[in-house]
This record gives structure tokens, C-alpha cells and sequence, in this order.
């Protein structure tokens, strides 16, 4: 993992004057007593900035993750699927391994409003809480990092309960690099990309392709073979000037694959997933962004962002008429930062944001259009081992009214590399155009989602490579919207749940034991519940874990194993259908042939552990895939 911690304006790498003979020891009780764990990799802390072009003063006092490049590629994942799966506090619902995925962080998910952004720019759902995760590949990605809780606006973000942000990959001048891998399910994958500077800026493209020959059937129990294949292309430019920069950069996947429909389920009588020889499903996405910044004064930068994103599917099966949805978002944002040294060492600083967001949906084939204007305002001050933070959000929306959100934060240094925090605020989501007009799922019904709520949180890092962090947090839904599933008929569509309450806690802890063995234990706890009818909300399990270690074997060949578990949940609103509780175990053995050349062995979910995420859909089994990564 790397963790990140913004105090002031260098970009030095932190140091430690002091040892601690016990951490270890404290570490070792503190994962005996709960399993907890954070990113896949560990590195050393260093202070870094999360906005390249103009740096914020501080990170917001919050649990977040940051996996840059480094750790995305040393994970041995291939999409953002497989990366996520190691977070606390985020529950992720799949079937099959090409389906899309459902997404909730403590609680909330999202369809169209930030949930899940690239560049800044917000991503639309399939339909209600579910993204295609498989459609982001991590050769194409400089970062991801996980937010949680409210005030996610910083980031391009409206969601209630967090958000997970894509940036695309910057590479080096005349670096290239060809990634190949293949195995279970006949799957074949492969990616290159390269690096050019010249005086007209600095560019960077990444092209891939996937396919898998002999996918598992999406239904459960299904004998058919659902077949998947996608193409992915990404393109970054950058030019900076003396004052200034301008960036860009284009994202772009389309997919094909073999699909199951709705049918009669025996002997339950009820709508289910079956198999589907005449099922077809295609997905294509645009997402394009350009901004540009420049310091008016020495203490003012104005900056303005456009983003574009266009989701188109189509999709036919036995039971349902062919259709196709086609869902675009505009944005421009605004935005104008002023810097303000309060001590010559500037140890002590002020920061001030303000600017004007917009953003513009709509179906293109379906009557469905909404426009939301948001000016927004945010101060950050630092004076000595205390830390403010403070923004507010004013909705001038033109369908769902006008709406005003707010988020509070203190962050205080202690001795000994620790610290504590203290947030909270309110939030509110207009549902996206994908929500309320999926032919299948939607709900033009719906209503926006508030939420309020806060979090109280530790950290303790007692040496350069070891961190504990916990927190427990508390947040009220109004009308939160989630997919449900209805017991009686067996149908899912979007909806909204009057009341919800989530008490949660989560505590992520990594710790080198020596130089070639370290481990991490991930564990969080949430209690998501409906106050009015002492129902569970559906799929929120209340307890999740992840466990890895990360031994070097020999000098150039590394084993990576980690144990992910979470606890059983409800499928639908009434409690009637529960999931049962889900360990598996992947792992990872990788050997550095040279500084720039590796070949690795993965095994997902080895245990062969077949229990479904997704009622009435399957899960996949056992899988082995051997690969190559290699620069030039």
C-alpha cells in the first residue's frame, strides 16, 4: 500500500529517527484480535500530491487507499475487479468473471453520478449500483485510488458512501511495454503501450484486447458456455508551460459476449437467470476529458475541465425484445485555488477553493435529460499539528430541485507518528439517467438519496513500512437507491429504501517482518439495517476480511497469498433468500527474469469455492493463468 499524507508544498520522502523494538509485537496482537489488512502492496510513505496539474494543501481526514502504479502491476491483476477486492468497507457482488459487477461502499452505491470516475469524469452504471469493472485494465491505469464516507466532490464525485477513481497511465518517453497472459476457460489477454515526448507534449497510448473462448454460463446451473471478448484503447497528452498546462486524455472499450436471460425457475415458479442460446450483449464507452490550468497570480491557479462520457449497450435474449440505451454525461468544471503561506518555513498554510460545476445527462433514445449547476466553495488551513478542512455544495438542479451539502474535517498529529481524525457532513444524489431509464432495470420513480453521518479515526505508523489505521463511522440514508429483487416474483429492479441506517467500523494494518516477508490483514465490520421495518438492506454483509502475506523466496522469484472471506447476506428487501459465507484463496508466484522482464503463475479462487454472489447467477471456480509482462 502506499499511503499518502499531504503537510506542505515539498515533495520529500518522510524519515523516522526513531525505532520501535515492539511494533512488531503490537502489530501481531492487533491482528490476533481482528483481520484486517490494506492494499496489495507495500511501500515505503512518501508525501505526493493526488492532483499533478495544481496540488491541494491537505488530504481531507478520511480512511482512503492509493494504489499507484507500482502496486497495480506487482498485484498480478488484470482489471480493476481483482484490485478492489483486497478494500475494506467496499462489498463487490459478481457472477461470472466478465459480468458486471455490483459496487456499495459503506452502504451507498451510485448509477451515473461519481461512484466510479475516470479522470475526474464520472462514470455511468449498467443500471443501479453495477459497473463493468472488467472494462478498466490496470496496464491502462496510473492509479486507483478508494475514498469513504462524504465530500467527495474534490474528486469529481457525488456518491453518498465514497467513490473509487481511475487515472489513465502516463508513460515515459520511448518506454514501451507487451503484456500476454492466458489460461482457464481458454482466456487469452494482451496489452501494449508506449511513451513519446516531443516539443508538442508528451503522449501515451495503451491498446488491449481479451477474450474468453469457454466462459462459464452466467446462469446458475447453466450449461452453456457464455463467451466474452473486449477491445480497450487509451490516450494521454500532456504540454506544460511556464505557468501553466493543458491535458487530455481518451478512454475507450467496447465488448461483446454471450448472455442468459430471464425465465421460469422450477420449482420455485418464479422469474430467475437461465440459459440463453439467442442471448447477445454488447457494451461500448467513450470517456474524454481536457483540462487546463494556469496561475493567474502567485497565489491563484484557475483551472477548467471538460469531460465527456457515452455509454451505449445493446443487448437481445429469448424473453426480452432487443433493445438499446444509449446514456451521455457532460461536464465542465471550474475551479479556482488560492494558496496562502501564514509562516515563512510554510509550515503553516491556508488554502481556499471555489468554482462552478455543471454537469448534463441524458438518454439519447429515451425522454430523459437532467442538468445540475453547483457552485461549491472549500478551505483547508494548516497550523502546526492541526488540520481543518471544510467545503459546501450548492444543487441548482432543473428536474430534482435545489439542494445545499456541507462536510466538516480535523485531522490532529500526535508523538510517535500518530494521529487521529474526525469528519462528517451530509450528502445528495440525483439518480443517473441509467437508473431510471434501463429497460430492464430501471425505475423513472425514483427519488434522490441523502445521507448524514461521520467517522472518528486512528493512525499509527511506527515504522517506515508498518501502519495501523481504524474507524468507525455512522451514516443516515433517506431513499437510498439500490437494485432490488423481489422474493415473490423474482424480479429486479431499481428502487428506493425510505430509511437505512450503517454503523461501521474497519481497521487495515501491513507490517514487514523482515526484508523479504510482509503481510497485511484487512477487516471490516457494517450493520446496514432499515429502521422502519428492522429489515437488513440487501447485500451488505456485516463482516469481510482479507489476509495476505508476501514472501520473497528466492532473489528474483516472489509467492504472494491472500485469504478473502466475508460473511453470509440477504439477496432481496423481505429476507427471505440469504448468501452464504464465501472464503477463497488466490495467489500469486512471480519471477523477475530481468529489471524488466517478469513471468507469473496466478491462481484465483483456488479453494474452488462456488458460492454465489449474485442469486440465480453463477460464480466462477478454480482458476489458473500464466503470463508475461515485459519492457523495452
Amino acid at each position: 500500500m502506499i499511503s499518502t499524507t499531504i503537510h506542505a508544498r515539498s515533495r520529500q520522502k518522510k524519515t523516522y529517527d526513531k525505532k520501535y523494538p515492539l511494533s512488531a509485537a503490537v502489530l501481531l496482537c492487533l491482528s490476533a484480535a481482528a483481520i484486517a489488512a490494506d492494499d496489495k502492496i507495500s511501500l515505503t510513505p512518501v508525501t505526493s500530491y493526488d492532483d499533478q496539474t495544481y496540488p491541494e494543501l491537505i488530504e481531507p481526514p478520511r480512511m482512503r487507499n492509493r494504489i499507484d502504479r507500482d502496486a497495480l502491476q506487482a498485484s498480478g491483476m488484470t482489471d480493476v475487479n481483482g484490485i478492489l477486492r483486497s478494500q475494506g468497507g467496499l462489498m463487490l457482488n459478481q457472477g461470472s468473471s466478465q459480468m458486471m459487477t455490483g459496487i456499495s461502499l459503506r452502504g451507498a452505491g451510485g448509477g451515473g453520478q461519481g461512484l466510479l470516475t475516470l479522470d475526474g469524469v464520472p462514470l455511468f452504471a449498467n443500471f443501479a449500483g453495477f459497473y463493468s469493472l472488467s472494462h478498466y485494465a490496470l496496464d491502462a491505469l496510473d492509479r486507483v485510488t478508494v475514498t469513504r464516507g462524504p465530500g467527495g466532490e474534490r474528486y469529481g464525485s457525488r456518491s453518498l458512501g465514497g467513490a473509487i477513481h481511475l487515472q489513465t497511465r502516463h508513460i515515459a518517453d520511448k518506454e514501451r511495454f507487451f503484456h500476454v497472459e492466458g489460461g482457464s476457460y481458454d482466456t487469452v489477454r494482451s496489452t501494449a503501450g508506449g511513451g513519446l515526448s516531443t516539443r508538442a507534449g508528451d503522449f501515451s497510448a495503451v491498446v488491449g484486447r481479451s477474450d474468453i473462448f469457454s466462459g462459464i454460463s452466467q446462469a446458475q446451473g447453466g450449461a452453456e458456455r457464455d463467451d466474452f471478448g473486449m477491445t480497450h484503447a487509451s490516450a494521454n497528452w500532456f504540454k506544460e508551460f511556464s505557468r501553466g498546462g493543458l491535458d487530455a486524455s481518451l478512454y475507450f472499450v467496447r465488448t461483446n459476449e454471450d448472455i442468459d436471460g430471464p425465465g421460469l425457475k422450477l420449482p420455485r415458479r418464479t422469474i430467475g437467470w437461465v440459459d440463453d442460446k439467442r442471448g447477445l450483449f454488447s457494451d461500448e464507452t467513450w470517456v474524454a476529458q481536457l483540462r487546463g490550468q494556469y496561475d493567474l497570480a502567485a497565489y491563484w491557479n484557475s483551472s477548467l475541465q471538460f469531460g465527456f462520457t457515452q455509454d451505449r449497450q445493446q443487448m437481445q435474449s429469448t424473453a426480452i425484445r432487443p433493445f438499446s440505451l444509449t446514456s451521455q454525461l457532460l461536464m465542465l468544471d471550474w475551479k479556482n485555488t488560492h494558496r496562502l503561506p501564514l509562516s515563512a518555513d510554510n509550515q503553516n498554510q491556508a488554502l481556499l477553493v471555489w468554482g462552478v460545476n455543471t454537469q448534463h445527462q441524458q438518454g439519447l433514445n429515451l425522454p430523459a435529460r437532467q442538468t445540475v449547476i453547483s457552485p461549491n466553495i472549500r478551505g483547508e488551513l494548516i497550523l502546526g499539528a492541526w488540520q481543518w478542512s471544510a467545503d459546501t455544495r450548492f444543487d441548482q438542479g432543473d428536474t430534482y430541485g435545489n439542494h445545499q451539502v456541507f462536510t466538516l474535517g480535523v485531522n490532529r498529529s500526535l508523538p510517535q507518528n500518530m494521529s487521529v481524525w474526525a469528519n462528517g457532513g451530509t450528502g445528495y444524489r440525483q439518480p443517473g439517467v441509467s437508473e431510471l431509464t434501463h429497460p430492464v432495470f430501471g425505475n423513472q420513480t425514483l427519488n434522490g438519496e441523502h445521507s448524514a453521518g461521520g467517522e472518528l479515526g486512528w493512525r499509527w505508523q511506527p515504522l517506515p513500512e508498518s501502519e495501523v489505521k481504524i474507524s468507525g463511522y455512522y451514516q443516515h440514508y433517506r431513499q437510498m437507491i439500490t437494485l432490488q429483487l423481489d422474493s415473490k416474483t423474482g424480479i429486479s429492479r431499481a428502487g428506493n429504501v425510505q430509511e437505512a441506517d450503517v454503523l461501521g467500523a474497519e481497521m487495515q494494518s501491513q507490517h514487514r517482518w523482515s526484508s523479504i516477508w510482509q503481510s497485511g490483514l484487512n477487516y471490516s465490520y457494517m450493520h446496514a439495517e432499515n429502521p422502519l421495518t428492522q429489515l437488513r438492506i440487501p447485500a451488505r454483509p456485516e463482516h469481510q476480511s482479507v489476509f495476505w502475506n508476501e514472501v520473497q523466496l528466492l532473489q528474483p522469484l516472489t509467492l504472494r497469498l491472500e485469504f478473502t472471506v466475508h460473511n453470509g447476506y440477504w439477496f432481496d428487501v423481505a429476507n427471505r433468500f440469504r448468501a452464504q459465507t464465501a472464503p477463497r484463496i488466490n495467489a500469486l508466484l512471480n519471477y523477475r527474469l530481468t529489471p524488466k522482464t517478469e513471468v507469473y503463475l496466478r491462481g484465483e479462487n483456488l479453494t474452488d469455492e462456488r458460492t454465489i454472489e449474485l442469486r440465480d447467477f453463477s460464480f466462477n471456480g478454480a482458476a489458473v493463468y500464466l503470463g508475461l509482462r515485459t519492457g523495452f
